[in-house]
């Protein structure tokens, strides 16, 4: 017999582990876009305070956006491969790996590059913007982590 509209199913849907029930809202600090744009503002007041205390240095507003233009993409590749639901431990660290690899990689390659060929950039201070935006990042990342983790299994609180 098959169950109507109005009957409760007896049992879960295949894929119901794996999406979210779309009865219940979704708490805004667990939003997948809510994250980002924390990302992009907390990259924005970066870029405001490194603009203003660099203010009358000839290149400098060239070696901001050099350097943000490094980081910003890989924090946001990096922060979104980390989201994407699994269950499969082997997948979520590799999942994992690529996530820094994409978040350093691009902030190594400018290294690189302003180390041989950005002797403009590296004079107006490219190097130091660089560490400063991806240390920058990765603390937005780690604590986006920290607010936005699911509960413990079975409603059991994670230990402190």
């Amino acid at each position: 017999m098959k169950p109507t509209l109005d009957e409760p199913r007896t049992a879960p849907a295949p894929h119901a582990a794996t999406f979210p029930d779309v009865r219940r809202p979704m708490p805004l600090r667990r939003h997948p876009l809510w994250s980002l744009a924390v990302l992009l503002t907390v990259a924005t007041l970066a870029a405001g305070i490194a603009l203003a205390a660099g203010r009358g240095r000839p290149r400098w507003p060239a070696a901001v956006a050099f350097s943000l233009a490094a980081c910003l993409p890989g924090a946001i590749l990096g922060w979104t491969l980390t989201r994407l639901p699994t269950r499969d431990p082997a997948r979520a660290v590799a999942g994992s790996l690529a996530a820094v690899t994409l978040r350093i990689l691009p902030p190594l390659a400018a290294l690189g590059w302003l180390s041989t060929a950005g002797r403009v950039l590296r004079e107006a201070g490219a190097g130091g913007l660089l560490v400063g935006f991806y240390l920058t990042l990765l603390a937005t990342d780690l604590l986006l982590h920290v607010v936005t983790r699911e509960p413990a299994a079975g409603g059991a609180k994670a230990p402190h």
